[in-house]
């Protein structure tokens, strides 16, 4: 295989680097939604039916080292996106990181708190979609070291 031929990456691994970017930015905004969620803004998602009373209290009395396992998942995963986008070999070493930090944070939310019972199915699937997208970044970042498209 030439040079040239490594270096070439298929389109389709850009699609999928540019929406584990996206993804990453959008965990940015959640995260910072989250530091920043006020107890007022907290009532107003209860009134509204968004979260149950139980659910918007367990959130604001998330434990500082849970808050910050939740911050390493999403930064750690948002700099492992942009290395990706830059084809770097360093990008699937971040995703690790940032998938076991997601477990850590999933563990502390379904089996420390046990949060699960008082989310909707929705706020659950969107934890499952979270697991997902980390073990298939991490796959995904994997397949692409292998196939040489990550310098």
């Amino acid at each position: 295989m030439t040079e040239k031929n490594k270096n070439n990456v298929p389109i389709w691994f850009w699609i999928c680097a540019v929406i584990l970017a996206l993804w990453g930015l959008m965990g940015m905004y959640v995260y910072y939604d989250f530091v920043t969620t006020t107890p007022e803004k907290m009532a107003k998602h209860v009134m509204d039916g968004m979260y149950t009373q139980g659910y918007a209290d367990s959130l604001e009395n998330t434990p500082a080292w849970a808050t910050a396992v939740f911050a390493l998942a999403v930064f750690i995963g948002a700099f492992g996106a942009l290395m990706l986008l830059m084809r770097k070999r360093v990008a699937p070493i971040m995703y690790m990181f940032s998938l076991i930090f997601i477990i850590m944070s999933l563990t502390d939310m379904f089996v420390l708190r046990k949060v699960h019972t008082m989310m909707s199915g929705g706020q659950i699937g969107m934890e499952a979609v979270v697991l997902l997208l980390g073990i298939f970044a991490v796959w995904f970042s994997r397949k692409s070291k292998a196939h040489g498209w990550l310098k």
